[in-house]
């Protein structure tokens, strides 16, 4: 039950969701604490033990790409991590601690969180929730009610989408490549790739 989970009170945690308040629009402020608690009630339902804290500070920064605070040509994922990276080592913390941040937000929009240690997987089942939606998740409906309550969604999918047709209206020419094997694939046969507004429609959500 989300009754039984507490976010961090660590000053770091504090900054930092301070930090991802003062850039970010509501919408994606929302959707980087949605991330968090939805990844908060995954670990629960497995029972596994994460690190809250690089959880927390990995979810409430991953989207700092997506913003005017963060201005660079890589793509937006990249961006961001750097960005949280350098936030965090200003405060103090551990270039380690720092490092394991970056890892996870860089590789927050692939899969290969999801075959790391538990605190990045569990942290990818929450971003992916709220996103695209994981098929499996089986979550309490109450809680999720919840984290919407705490959070609103305030018909998410269309302003992410706006905001990610933003983010390559300011990279034109978009420069930055599929996975390899995507082009191989596309010049074997005829490849249908999905709209990103398709993929956010799959989302367990109405907006």
């Amino acid at each position: 039950m989300i009754t039984e989970i507490s976010a961090p009170e660590t000053p770091i945690a504090r900054q930092a969701e301070e930090l991802a308040r003062r850039v970010s629009n509501d919408t994606l402020f929302n959707h980087c604490m949605r991330s968090y608690w939805f990844a908060e009630l995954f670990a629960q339902q497995e029972s596994v033990e994460i690190d809250s804290e690089l959880m927390f500070l990995s979810a409430v920064l991953h989207d700092l790409g997506l913003t005017e605070h963060v201005v660079g040509t890589h793509r937006f994922e990249i961006e961001g991590a750097t960005a949280a990276r350098a936030f965090l080592l200003d405060q103090g913390v551990s270039e380690d601690r720092a490092q394991r941040v970056w890892d996870n937000i860089a590789l927050h929009t692939w899969d290969i969180n999801e075959f790391r240690g538990d605190t990045s997987r569990i942290m990818q089942r929450g971003l992916a929730y709220d996103v695209v939606g994981v098929p499996d998740a089986a979550l309490d409906p109450a809680d999720v009610a919840e984290v919407l309550r705490r959070y609103p969604r305030a018909k998410f999918k269309t302003a992410f989408y706006t905001i990610l047709n933003e983010e390559i209206d300011r990279k034109q020419p978009y420069r930055h490549w599929f996975h390899f094997c995507t082009h191989v694939d596309h010049n074997r046969s005829p490849l249908t790739i999905a709209d990103a507004a398709a993929a956010l429609d799959m989302a367990p959500f109405d907006e």
